[in-house]
């Protein structure tokens, strides 16, 4: 892990990082408590299809985790996307970028991703071999679906906006496998994914501990009420009180 530019704001330390993985530069953001040395509850957070790592509501709700709740959180660019799109991907539509990632290799890939970043930021004294979280919504709930079936060390999720879509049924064939505390979004006029394909993604998680929040509008319409209940849920599981 190599690390970059750092900044430190109102109690937050912000560093910019790369993982290699394989043959692939990941790039990604750490946000930790200031001066913390111990080590602290981890969630990983994945951005959207067109986003990036830097996108505005994540970089909040990162900083509020570590501001709120003592948790530290983590973003990495997903393929084609952020720092890791080249610039023929950069000029193409948002349907021919999305279009690249149906392919079980390149879910695969990102899993293993993670996995590299996780396992480097739990040799940080300020991580360590804490609890760690998932949070991601629509292609961050396609790749984090793979991801938490495969990830023991993940101990709880917030997931949604997403269903079996587009070539994307190995979502169902994994959803099986994701049994941690899960809470699934839902957007009741979702002009991408319809509802009884989101609905059918929540059945088919495994684990007994789920909800489902369901809200009226579009896509891109999650409630900022959401973006607080999601923090409170990852926050109440990964806190040492929850034990």
């Amino acid at each position: 892990m190599k690390f970059s530019q750092s900044k430190t704001n109102k109690g937050v330390t912000e560093r910019d990082f790369s993982v290699t993985c394989q043959d692939r530069t990941i790039p990604g953001v750490l946000w930790t408590p200031e001066a913390r040395s111990e080590p602290t509850p981890l969630v990983l957070i994945g951005h959207g299809g067109s986003g990036h790592k830097r996108e505005d509501h994540l970089v909040s709700l990162a900083r509020r985790f570590v501001r709120h709740n003592g948790i530290s959180a983590v973003t990495i660019d997903g393929p084609f996307h952020g720092d890791r799109a080249s610039d023929e991907v950069k000029n193409e539509s948002v349907n021919k970028t999305l279009r690249r990632l149906n392919g079980e290799d390149i879910v695969d890939k990102m899993v293993e991703d993670w996995k590299a970043t996780l396992d480097a930021l739990q040799k940080l004294p300020e991580i360590g071999i804490a609890r760690v979280g998932y949070w991601g919504l629509s292609m961050g709930t396609m790749f984090g679906v793979p991801l938490v079936a495969a990830e023991p060390r993940i101990e709880v999720a917030v997931l949604g906006l997403m269903g079996p879509i587009g070539g994307f049924d190995r979502l169902i064939r994994d959803a099986p496998n994701v049994t941690c505390p899960l809470l699934f979004l839902q957007q009741w006029d979702d002009e991408l994914i319809p509802r009884e394909k989101s609905c059918e993604l929540f059945d088919a998680i495994g684990g007994r501990d789920r909800r489902l929040h369901s809200n009226p509008g579009p896509h891109s319409a999650v409630p900022q009420e959401e973006f607080f209940n999601t923090q409170a849920f990852l926050a109440r599981h990964l806190s040492p009180a929850s034990d």
